[in-house]
């Protein structure tokens, strides 16, 4: 069959009908993309809207019960979203829960039970602008989110403020100028004045120049010159109208041998930290810390401590730094330690006669050799673990902390030298000595006085008393807690100074029977103790001054300076603890 032939009006027709259902489809589809994207700005209001509701409703959580802040939560949550209305969609729909964080999740709490973070949720719907043609007139959009409150301190074990004194003074000189290796020489007043001013860490990114823009860049700058950083402190200084301490700070020489540190080595902080946002850091502390951290596993020598130890000359000294102090900043359950340093003093003492009795034998002369002084000073290490923040209406008023040894540390005292003895005993007058001598030989007289004659090696030793372990809760209080310290143990004493024999003891007695000499080589212990002891006592008596002198000048000063005592350690707060910190955990 013949097909009909089109007629010339009916050309295009089904492009015109296919271009029609082509822009319907498109139409359909982007309707359905505008309002897809109303719903995902939705969510993301809502997201928004939770994170910041949670995080205000967080800050009124002050140790009530879940059932006592329910008021307070809501009145908060109801101001939050008065300021916060700037949210596509209707009106939102905001809950909350109060509970903890258990293994990283939200638990909802008891009525009873105290409270330590709050779950907030929001939801809206958002009418959709091409429902007509979707079919679809709204959608909804929901999200949560969980804010924790947390308590922040900032801390540190040993500081250089601490009770600063002429003799501590007189330590600092050699052993910063040491650390710095160049020679330092502030007097106490300079030191004093340093001690008495502090720099906060914003100060430090406003004013110092360190070129960095937040606290947290701050705490992750590394490759710092010391000198820089000592720079940086001047200039905050200098902005708080402390111009000596200022220039005092400029004026600190350095050696261009100095290594270069890493901020987070003087003040350790989790980023964001509320409590480092406010750190005050002692401006000593910073200047000391540094010069440790600098030489942090180095020994260096220090040519002179700038102290009077009687008797000794030549004296050598070693500065081990083992590990530097540090501020610590954190929440509950973050941990610092002490600086841990060893210190070797080495020195000798002039050869010397020294005068004893031996039984009834008065000015007996023993001649002491020249005397090798070892003194060691190892002050260990202690570890404190922040436990709590305590606050009331005025803010913090005090941090608690769990304060433990981690490394037992002691304090030796060693002297070696030898003893010569050579002493007549007269056969008038030398009462039991002689009488000894004579029940030795089996004799009742001789005809010569006898002679008595000691070569023999001591020891000498002086050391702390040992404490081996310890573990107590400490209370700082605030703000005495910044500057005077809480938790110091026994203080570093040294015993009494003890003399032992060592190698080869060899006595001699040469006597006279019937006109002729006889030497006798006597091994009895009652002589060696009638004569040994004698010389003993004497020998240690005289290396008691030295003793003393060390624990006054050397000893006690150093351990104050790092803060660390027998059975203790001092513990400081830092301005300022955070009370009502809080941070988003989901």
């Amino acid at each position: 069959m013949p097909s009909r032939r089109r007629e010339s009006g009916e050309r295009g027709a089904a492009a015109v009908i296919m271009g029609v259902g082509l822009t319907l489809v498109l139409v359909l589809i982007a309707a359905f993309a505008v309002d897809i994207g109303m719903q995902r700005t939705a969510r993301r209001d809502m997201q928004a809207l939770a994170d910041v509701v949670a995080l205000d409703l967080a800050r009124n959580l002050d140790g009530r019960t879940k059932s006592a802040l329910g008021a307070t939560m809501d009145a908060a949550m109801a101001k939050s979203l008065a300021r916060n209305r700037d949210t596509i969609g209707d009106l939102p729909d905001l809950d909350w829960d109060l509970g903890t964080m258990q293994d990283g999740a939200f638990v909802s709490g008891a009525a009873g039970d105290v409270p330590t973070a709050v779950e907030v949720t929001a939801d809206t719907s958002v009418d959709f602008a091409f429902g007509g043609v979707t079919g679809v007139a709204s959608g909804d959009a929901g999200r949560r989110a969980v804010a924790e409150s947390v308590e922040s301190a900032c801390f540190r074990l040993g500081s250089f403020i601490a009770s600063l004194d002429s003799s501590q003074g007189t330590l600092l000189n050699p052993l910063l100028g040491g650390l710095l290796s160049s020679s330092l020489n502030l007097s106490l007043v300079s030191y004093k004045g340093l001690a008495a001013a502090n720099v906060s860490l914003l100060d430090l990114v406003e004013v110092g120049g360190l070129g960095v823009g937040t606290v947290d860049e701050l705490l992750e700058l590394d490759n710092v010159s010391v000198g820089a950083l000592f720079i940086a402190a001047a200039k905050v200084l200098d902005s708080q109208g402390k111009l000596v301490e200022a220039n005092l700070l400029r004026a600190i020489p350095i050696g261009a041998s100095t290594p270069h540190i890493s901020i987070g080595d003087i003040l350790d902080a989790a980023p964001t930290d509320a409590a480092a946002l406010d750190a005050q850091v002692n401006v000593l502390d910073l200047v000391t810390g540094a010069a440790l951290v600098a030489n942090e596993g180095h020994a260096i020598n220090i040519p002179n401590l700038g102290i009077t130890l009687p008797g000794l000359v030549s004296t050598t000294t070693t500065l081990t730094v083992i590990e530097s102090p540090r501020t610590k900043c954190g929440r509950k359950g973050t941990t610092n330690e002490t600086a841990q340093v060893r210190l070797k003093l080495t020195g000798t003492i002039p050869a010397k006669n020294l005068n004893v009795s031996i039984l009834g034998l008065a000015n007996v002369g023993v001649a002491l050799d020249q005397t090798q002084v070892s003194v060691d000073i190892d002050l260990g290490k202690a570890v404190a673990q922040l436990m709590a923040v305590t606050c009331n209406a005025s803010g913090p008023d005090s941090i608690k902390v769990d304060l433990a040894s981690a490394v037992v540390g002691g304090i030796n005292v060693t002297a070696s030298l030898g003893a010569h003895l050579n002493v007549t005993v007269p056969l008038l007058g030398s009462g039991g000595l002689l009488n000894q001598i004579l029940s030795l030989l089996g004799l009742g007289s001789l005809l010569n006085p006898p002679e008595i004659k000691l070569d023999t090696g001591l020891t000498l030793t002086a050391s702390s008393s040992g404490v081996s372990t310890f573990d107590k809760i400490v209370t700082v209080p605030l703000p005495g807690g910044y500057t005077t310290p809480v938790g110091s143990g026994s203080g570093i004493i040294l015993g009494p100074t003890t003399a032992t024999t060592s190698g080869t003891t060899k006595m001699t007695v040469v006597y006279g029977l019937f006109g002729t000499q006889t030497k006798a080589v006597l091994n009895a212990d009652p002589l060696y103790s009638t004569v040994l002891n004698p010389i003993l006592s004497g020998v240690a008596s005289s290396l008691n001054p030295l003793v003393t002198a060390l624990q006054s000048a050397l000893i006690t000063p150093l351990s104050k300076l790092l803060g660390l005592q027998l059975g203790g350690a001092d513990v400081f707060a830092v301005p300022t603890p955070v009370c009502n910190g809080v941070r988003l955990v989901g």
